[in-house]
């Protein structure tokens, strides 16, 4: 989490509009919700509200965010116009009204009309590598939903299915074209799954969980395909992230190696670069992706959207560059876009892994950094060298 101190004034300077905003607002919902991870489990939960001064429908969609080609300037100002009206409750508990109307306005597909009370609003910095930044926090009183919500006949089945599994209910809405960022809000209020185990999720636990069991998914189908018959090497950049994803003939492994370069948001006052790196052999990891967290979930899904297009699996090795250019985090899903969106557009193809890695170099900042801390390129020429010295002893010269 980023406090205003350590934000830039441009960043802080949005949320100003806010300062003379009364106890009582009328107003609508993206619909939004964020879910607080502070005191787990008795959180803060709020709903997302803005004066009615701006189109409600873009201040919480990302994958409008990236079809627009939206700064991270456009994302602070469009989040500087939200009041994250909240009130703390425990993850389990749903006998709560005003939790009801956040659940309710939650599932709907438009914008909702809300009237709200607030017993103080503070400024407070939300941001952080997961979710879009927020600034402005009032503790509700109470709210009131005044317009009807309306969602599709496939949410309204899955949050009334009290039998199906999160897992299945996720699957379902993401094959039933639902924005992935809709089913993450759906998730987060704790209206998927078995009636036994529902809960209230923190909003960057949400995305993450989302973004792993549709990655679980498309992977189950990826490792049935044939292999890619070249090595490719996919390029994309967005708000000053790059991306290298390398696929390379091969069983499906995945990892991501995350190089943050001096100036840039999570490593301004170092001088050299820091390397995190998670890796996932052929039987997927146990556990966590502990040093790229999200990040991880959100850039597999991309890479696996596409394989799953192409009918193809690969070893996949995708390198994220966060360079001085990246000055305010935005959250984790520019990286979700970025890679869905990008890969299969700037495509170049390779006879060979070594003119892949020649490439790689010569266009990161960074050079080599990232080739040292590969374990799948450590593994390739490992497996390289175990068939060359198996060749050689099955032929006599």
């Amino acid at each position: 989490m980023v406090r205003f101190s350590e934000l830039l004034p441009e960043f802080w300077r949005e949320f100003r509009f806010w300062r003379n905003v009364s106890n009582e607002l009328n107003g609508s919902s993206p619909p939004g919700n964020f879910i607080g991870s502070m005191n787990y489990p008795y959180i803060n939960v709020g709903a997302l509200i803005n004066d009615g001064s701006i189109d409600a429908s873009i201040l919480d969609n990302p994958e409008e965010w990236f079809r627009r080609g939206f700064t991270q300037w456009d994302i602070v100002k469009l989040r500087s116009r939200i009041i994250l009206s909240r009130t703390k409750t425990s993850v389990k508990s749903f006998s709560n009204s005003i939790i009801d109307r956040i659940q309710e306005l939650s599932i709907g597909r438009n914008p909702v009309n809300v009237e709200v009370r607030l017993r103080k609003l503070v400024l407070r910095a939300l941001a952080d590598d997961y979710h879009a930044p927020l600034g402005n926090i009032g503790e509700l009183r109470d709210l009131r939903i005044t317009s009807n919500v309306s969602a599709e006949g496939i949410i309204e089945r899955l949050v009334n299915d009290y039998d199906v599994d999160a897992r299945t209910a996720v699957i379902e809405l993401y094959r039933g074209s639902i924005p992935i960022s809709r089913i993450q809000r759906i998730f987060a209020v704790g209206l998927l799954g078995d009636r036994r185990f529902r809960r209230l999720v923190p909003t960057r636990w949400s995305i993450t969980a989302v973004d792993s069991i549709i990655g679980e998914y498309l992977r189950d189908r990826v490792v049935d395909y044939n292999e890619v018959g070249q090595v490719e090497v996919h390029e994309m950049e967005y708000m000053g992230n790059r991306y290298f994803v390398i696929l390379i003939p091969g069983p499906w492994r995945y990892e991501l190696i995350e190089l943050k370069m001096p100036g840039s948001v999570w490593n301004r006052d170092s001088h050299s670069p820091r390397v995190y790196v998670d890796y996932e052999g052929v039987r997927g990891m146990k556990g966590y992706a502990e040093s790229t967290g999200g990040a991880f979930y959100a850039i597999r899904l991309g890479v696996l959207e596409y394989l799953n297009r192409i009918g193809r699996q690969a070893s996949v090795i995708a390198v994220r560059e966060v360079t001085p250019e990246y000055r305010v985090p935005v959250g984790i899903w520019q990286a979700r876009e970025a890679v869905r969106n990008g890969m299969g557009i700037n495509t170049k193809r390779f006879s060979d892994i070594n003119e892949a890695i020649n490439y790689v170099n010569s266009s990161l900042s960074t050079g080599d950094l990232w080739l040292v801390h590969s374990h799948l390129i450590r593994e390739f020429r490992s497996d390289l060298t175990r068939f060359l010295l198996n060749d050689r002893e099955n032929h006599t010269y």
